[in-house]
C-alpha cells in the first residue's frame, strides 16, 4: 500500500491537470484581489481579514477542484495501469482508497495555495498602497476563516468521493467529466430552485444538499430575502455530518463495485 501511494504521489506531482489547477489558482487569486481592491480599496480591519474575504470566493473552488478527481479516478483505466497494479498484489479496495486519500491531500494543498496566495497578494497590495491595516477583529476573522477552510476541505472531499465513485463506475474520463458536471450543477439547482418550493419534500432535499450547506458556512445562502448561516450546535452538527455520510456511502459503493466487476481496459 505504501509503495502504491508513493508511486501515485509521484504521478500526481507530474500530472498536467494538477499543475494546471495550481496555475489557475495563482491567476485567479491575483484577479480576485485586483477586482476586490479596485471596488473597495485595500484597507483592512485586521491582518487576517483577507482570509475572511477569500471565504466568500470559496464557491469558485467547487467548479475546478472536483474535475481533477475525474481524471485521477479514471487514469488507471484509460492508460491500462490498473491491471498491472492489481496483478502486482495491490488490493482493489486499497487502490481506490489510496487514490482517494491522495486526492484529499491534493485538495488540502489547493486550499492552502488558494487562501495563502490570496492572503499574500492582498497584504502586499495593502502595504504597497499604504492602506490602513487595523487590529479590530483578528480573533473573529481567524475563527471564521479557520472554520470555513476546514469545512471546505470536508465538502471538497465529499465532492471528490462522489465524482471518484462515478469515475470508477464509468471508467472513461470524458463521460465521467460529463457526469461530474451534472452532479455539480445539479447540486446548484437543488439549492437555487428547490429551497422555496411549495413541496415540503423538495425543500427538505434542498436543505440537506451539499451546496446548501456550503453556501451557509460561506455566508452566501439567502432564503426569503434573508441571509441564513450557521447559528447553533445543531447547525454545525448537520453541516459536518452530511458530508461524512456522503463520503462513507460513496467510498463503500465504489469499493464494492470495483471488487465485483471485472477490469476491462
Amino acid at each position: 500500500m505504501r509503495g502504491f501511494i508513493k508511486a501515485e504521489l509521484f504521478y500526481l506531482k507530474k500530472d498536467l491537470a494538477f499543475k494546471s489547477i495550481n496555475a489557475v489558482f495563482v491567476l485567479a487569486c491575483a484577479l480576485l484581489m485586483v477586482i476586490f481592491g479596485n471596488k473597495g480599496g485595500y484597507g483592512l480591519t485586521s491582518p487576517l481579514e483577507p482570509l475572511r474575504i477569500a471565504v466568500s470566493f470559496s464557491l469558485f473552488l467547487y467548479f475546478i477542484m472536483p474535475m481533477h478527481a475525474c481524471f485521477f479516478a479514471t487514469e488507471g483505466f484509460e492508460h491500462g495501469s490498473i491491471q498491472n497494479i492489481i496483478a502486482s498484489g495491490q488490493r482493489r479496495s486499497g487502490y481506490f482508497l489510496g487514490k482517494f486519500v491522495l486526492e484529499v491531500l491534493a485538495i488540502l494543498w489547493w486550499l492552502v495555495l488558494f487562501f495563502g496566495i490570496f492572503y499574500i497578494f492582498y497584504i502586499t497590495a495593502a502595504l504597497v498602497t499604504g492602506s490602513h491595516i487595523g487590529n479590530g477583529s483578528t480573533k473573529e476573522d481567524f475563527i471564521k476563516a479557520g472554520t470555513a477552510i476546514g469545512l471546505n476541505l470536508l465538502y471538497l472531499s465529499a465532492y471528490a468521493a462522489v465524482i471518484m465513485m462515478l469515475g470508477i463506475m464509468i471508467r472513461k474520463a470524458a463521460p465521467a467529466v460529463v457526469a461530474a458536471f451534472f452532479f455539480i450543477f445539479g447540486n446548484m439547482l437543488l439549492t437555487g430552485y428547490l429551497n422555496e418550493s411549495s413541496s415540503a419534500f423538495l425543500r427538505t432535499v434542498s436543505d440537506y444538499s451539499l451546496m446548501t450547506q456550503i453556501m451557509k458556512f460561506s455566508g452566501m445562502y439567502v432564503l426569503n430575502s434573508q441571509q441564513i448561516g450557521l447559528s447553533g450546535p445543531d447547525d454545525y452538527a448537520q453541516v459536518v455530518l452530511i458530508p461524512l455520510v456522503v463520503i462513507a456511502v460513496c467510498l463503500s459503493a465504489a469499493v464494492i463495485f470495483l471488487e465485483k466487476k471485472d477490469i476491462h481496459i
